[in-house]
């Protein structure tokens, strides 16, 4: 049964952090950058720099992930698009 639950989690990540991307992606170039999550919601520069681990300016999935806590979960009044 753990292995169950385990497989399923595994083929479900993948698909769930696309959809992350996806969400937040605004000009649709497959990246996140400050401009696209600032278009969702009010983050500052500062923040989202902490999340960019690799420093290329843009938030991957795993970053995105990593940064769920202190980032994401900030923007709790989403601006209208």
């Amino acid at each position: 049964m753990k292995k169950l639950i385990v497989a399923i989690a595994l083929a479900a990540t993948p698909a769930m952090a696309q959809d992350r991307v996806a969400q937040y992606d605004f000009d649709q170039d497959g990246k996140v950058s400050f401009e696209d999550l600032n278009r969702y919601c009010d983050v500052s520069r500062s923040l989202f720099e902490r999340a960019d681990k690799d420093n290329d300016g843009f938030l991957t999935n795993s970053e995105m992930r990593t940064a769920k806590r202190y980032l994401f979960e900030r923007c709790e009044a989403p601006k209208k698009v």
